[in-house]
């Protein structure tokens, strides 16, 4: 078997660091000695008596000797220095280098938080330290999505499992069951199985973070809005609330089942979230080569800082809240926004409730003047 040497990094740099000082260092060494042989030693063929010729060549040999060894000895010293000296800057200039490496390979999922941070003047290096730096915060946002995205998961899953669970313990605790009863209760199970093996496509489609093109459809974005509002109507009635809706045509690209999602959760947290006798503004419009969707409502006053963590699973603003939801439903819409590549955006009123703008790819062939 044959071994291969090769190397390191640090080594290359210092071999190359050192020759070049070498080279240097013997480009002025024969300079030197030339223009000394030129200024000196040559005089010293041109003696004023002949008696003196004989005398004269053995010191100019001599001289030359003598000047061949001093620099032949200044060129070894030269070698050694510019090797130790091109190896320690060589350490020196690849220290940030081993820093990455080592954070590397300390970093795990929990550790993810770390960072360079490299100090030292904006170069090559620093630059590289920045990037990596970004990357890490890139990966801890990804992680800590991918864990939200599990509980997200657990938690939609929770519903239909107690739904059959519920119906399934009604067949064993009751009494015995007739037959029609039995269809009517296997009918109710696979509708809540089927809704349950959708919901988990959906998951999985989420899951990849953004929609495959076979995944997207033209889709009505303002019908669903009106499918919607029917959905909420009754609930609204219950607390008297106004609705306001300015639904213009507005055809998006994307998944339809998932847009419907993204309406109905919107629109729930709208009714949810609102208080008595209040108000809820839907509007649908196209604008460009996106729709927009945008659903508003009154309500308690929120802060700027609480916005963001209303994008977060099992998180609500920090004052109480109508409703006793788990606070799952902007944490879904962000997903389906982000999986659409869209845009979401959030605003507190001035007097009270929340506006949410989403912004979506139109349809191919149908964007809006």
């Amino acid at each position: 078997m044959k071994l291969r040497f090769r190397l390191k990094v640090r080594g290359r740099l210092a071999l190359l660091l050192a020759v070049l000082v070498v080279l240097t260092g013997v480009v002025l060494l024969v300079a030197s000695y030339l223009l000394v042989d030129a200024t000196f030693i040559n005089r010293l063929d041109h003696p004023t008596a002949s008696s003196f010729v004989d005398s004269h060549q053995v010191v100019r040999s001599t001289l030359s000797g003598l000047l061949l060894v001093r620099y032949g000895l200044m060129l070894a010293a030269l070698v050694v220095i510019a090797g130790g000296l091109a190896w320690l800057v060589a350490g020196r200039m690849l220290r940030p280098l081993r820093q990455i490496t080592e954070t590397a390979r300390r970093i795990t999922g929990e550790g993810l938080h770390e960072r360079l941070a490299l100090g030292g003047p904006a170069d090559e290096l620093t630059e590289l330290g920045d990037t990596f730096d970004g990357m890490l915060a890139r990966l801890e946002a990804a992680f800590t999505d991918q864990q939200l995205f599990a509980a997200n998961a657990a938690h939609e899953l929770r519903t239909p499992l107690a739904v059959m669970r519920a119906e399934l313990d009604l067949l064993l605790a009751g009494p015995e069951p007739s037959p029609a009863e039995v269809r009517e209760a296997a009918a109710r199970l696979r509708r809540t199985v089927l809704g349950a093996e959708r919901l988990l496509e959906r998951l999985l489609t989420l899951s990849r973070g953004i929609l495959a093109p076979g995944d997207r459809e033209p889709v009505a974005l303002d019908q669903i809005a009106r499918r919607g509002l029917a959905a909420v109507d009754e609930a609204a009635d219950v607390q008297g609330l106004t609705i306001r809706p300015e639904l213009g045509e507005a055809r998006a690209y994307g998944d339809p089942w998932l847009l419907g999602e993204l309406v109905g959760n919107l629109l729930d947290n709208a009714v949810k979230y609102n208080r008595p006798h209040g108000w809820i503004a839907l509007d649908t419009r196209a604008d460009g080569d996106h729709v927009v969707l945008e659903v508003s409502n009154s309500g308690q006053q929120l802060a700027d800082p609480d916005l963001g963590g209303l994008l977060e699973p099992f998180r609500r603003a920090d004052q109480p809240r109508i409703g006793n939801s788990s606070g799952l439903g902007l944490s879904i819409v962000r997903a389906v926004v982000t999986a659409h590549a869209g845009e979401l955006r959030l605003q507190a009123l001035a007097d009270g409730g929340l506006a949410v703008r989403v912004r979506l790819p139109a349809a191919p062939g149908r964007a809006g003047a």
